[in-house]
């Protein structure tokens, strides 16, 4: 495992450097060459390139090739309170309502990121009172996950599931926040035109070096906001 990891980092550090050098402008190798190079399998050499997708650093295009990515600019530091603390806060009552709780086939760009081939999708609305807030679409690894098919979704929540009940210590997260406009789908949720001004999150969450589950929240812009505390001394601000 860890002859495997080493060469995992290898591979995915020679790709940033090749990209940050100008070296691979606009394609980067293929998973075959990748694997010949290292003299890995091609898993690993998809890993490493999965995560530079994951990352905003590479695009993969199925059955064309994975291209440099013109990365957007990005703060790295943000955390963002749990759901039903964010509406204590805002002194208002959180409900959730399940929409979807079902074992599927997940999307490739999602395969991929889990490293599996069968996930369970939950897809939840969130209200402040009656007024919908946020819309999450969950894909949970069903190797790990699949207890969760029994729980009430509507008033528990899957990170304390994931830790308390399926005794999944979750030790890493990756995540990122942008600004983008309410796809239509999510705009007949929310009961706003489409295109409305809102934040999407996308996060992985791990136990150690296995990905548990990955999520999409769209949250609507004019609810939302997001704050910290910290100290400047320890911050390069």
């Amino acid at each position: 495992m860890a002859k495997r990891h080493a060469k995992y980092m290898q591979i995915k550090e020679h790709l940033l450097r090749g990209i940050a050098s100008r070296r691979f402008r606009d394609s980067l190798p293929s998973e075959n060459e990748l694997a010949q190079k290292f003299g890995v399998s091609r898993m690993t050499a998809r890993r490493a390139l999965s995560d530079l997708e994951l990352e905003g650093y590479a695009l993969r295009i199925p059955g064309k090739g994975t291209f440099v990515q013109n990365r957007r600019s990005t703060q790295g530091f943000f955390r963002v309170r749990p759901f039903r603390k964010h509406a204590e806060e805002h002194h208002v009552t959180p409900r959730t309502r399940v929409l979807e709780v079902t074992v599927v086939e997940p999307p490739k760009e999602v395969a991929e990121r889990l490293r599996c081939r069968q996930t369970i999708l939950v897809r939840r609305l969130h209200y402040f009172e009656e007024e919908p807030v946020r819309f999450e679409t969950r894909y949970l690894r069903s190797d790990l996950c699949a207890d969760i098919l029994w729980e009430n979704l509507e008033f528990e929540s899957i990170h304390e599931i994931l830790i308390h009940k399926l005794n999944l210590p979750l030790t890493q997260v990756w995540q990122r926040l942008e600004a983008v406009g309410v796809p239509e789908e999510v705009a007949s949720l929310f009961g706003v035109p489409s295109g409305s001004p809102a934040f999407r999150m996308e996060r992985v969450t791990y136990t150690f070096e296995e990905p548990v589950t990955r999520v999409e929240y769209f949250m609507r812009g004019e609810l939302y906001a997001f704050e910290d505390t910290f100290c400047p001394q320890l911050e390069n601000v």
